[in-house]
């Protein structure tokens, strides 16, 4: 006679996977124009991860990754990329359960962005107007 089988089914109820986990790379200060990569992993394997950011309501993106960790990356960075940022994830089928909201990672995006295009040098030297320059002598401020 075999021993009977025994099969193991966890059911979490409606709202309460287990947070994700979510880390920024690189961390610190990004440059204008600079990239970024937000990963967030999760304990299961076949659910959908969504990427929120504080402030704008709905998730910004989602996807149904392989494995149980999704990157998002973050190319060409402006200002508006700055923010706090969080992600769940959600069963694929049948009625929709959450997981909690994992600890927020913030982007800073800093900077005047990517240097401008070094100018062309001009014709002829810039000559310069109503200034009288005397040698051995230097004038700080201005004259009345």
């Amino acid at each position: 006679v075999s021993p009977p089988l025994t099969a193991c089914l966890f059911v979490y109820p409606e709202g309460s996977y287990p947070k994700p986990s979510i880390s920024v790379s690189p961390g610190g200060v990004i440059p204008v124009g600079g990239n970024v990569t937000i990963r967030c992993r999760n304990q299961l394997l076949g659910m959908r991860i969504l990427l929120y950011k504080a402030g704008d309501g709905n998730y910004l993106t989602y996807t149904d990754p392989a494995g149980s960790e999704a990157e998002f990356p973050i190319t060409s960075a402006r200002r508006e990329h700055g923010g706090n940022y969080t992600c769940r994830y959600s069963n694929r089928t049948g009625r929709a359960a959450y997981s909690e909201p994992s600890d927020p990672v913030q982007i800073i995006v800093a900077g005047e962005g990517p240097s401008p295009a070094p100018r062309l040098p001009a014709p002829h030297p810039a000559r310069a107007q109503g200034v009288t320059v005397s040698p051995g002598t230097q004038q700080m401020g201005h004259t009345a």
